[in-house]
């Protein structure tokens, strides 16, 4: 399971400015750990070529000056459409919604109008296979795991000369999702978990349609 090839410039509209509503406190500034936002014009400006997604400004800043893109559409249309729509679940739901287990989640996803929903577990066991197959072979001696988006963006934007280490496999996300088409090509899959990153993700895969925070579900 290769990386499929993308750019590693994240779309600025996943994160961006809420400019009437910066209010220079610099809390963003301080707290972004790849220092990805300068101030500029009066304001708390993202770069976004070397921003990696992680949300860390989303999440301190008080005035709600940044803005993540909403993909709640994306999803409607799909379903509008009469697309089969199928979710991919991160196993922090039970901790986000008041169910006991996938089957509940499974099910409250099916009153809104998709066809099925299961953990993304399925596509992280075949993840771990592929890992453990890496140190069989014993040609990587130091490995990077590249199952987090934010980490594959920090080591390509902020150090690249660590992409050597980079494991040459999917995200559970992606395995999951390419599951899913395997079994049915013509479904829609959408990845729902916190991970504002995995927006960029679905945007560069050819298995995950669109992705969806626990906000926006």
């Amino acid at each position: 399971m290769l990386i499929p090839k993308r750019s590693v410039i994240p779309l600025p509209d996943i994160l961006s400015l809420k400019e009437n509503n910066c209010r220079d406190c610099y809390k963003c500034i301080r707290n972004c750990p790849v220092k990805a936002i300068r101030f500029a014009q009066n304001q708390a400006q993202i770069i976004p070529d070397e921003c990696i997604l992680c949300g860390s400004c989303f999440v301190v800043c008080p005035q709600k000056a940044k803005q993540v893109r909403e993909d709640v559409q994306r999803v409607r249309d799909a379903l509008a459409a009469g697309k089969r729509v199928v979710a991919s679940l991160a196993p922090s739901f039970i901790a986000d919604f008041q169910v006991h287990d996938v089957a509940d989640m499974d099910e409250a996803l099916r009153s809104l109008g998709f066809s099925l929903a299961e953990e993304t577990a399925r596509g992280a066991q075949l993840v771990s296979d592929a890992y453990a197959a890496l140190m069989r072979e014993g040609k990587q001696q130091v490995v990077i795991s590249s199952c987090c988006p934010s980490i594959n963006l920090l080591v390509q934007k902020v150090y690249p000369t660590m992409l050597p280490y980079l494991a040459r496999v999917l995200t559970p996300a992606q395995a999951h999702c390419r599951l899913l088409k395997q079994a049915d090509p013509d479904c829609f899959t959408v990845f729902i978990g916190p991970c504002i990153a995995k927006k960029d993700e679905a945007d560069h895969s050819d298995a995950i349609d669109a992705a969806l925070t626990y906000d926006e579900l």
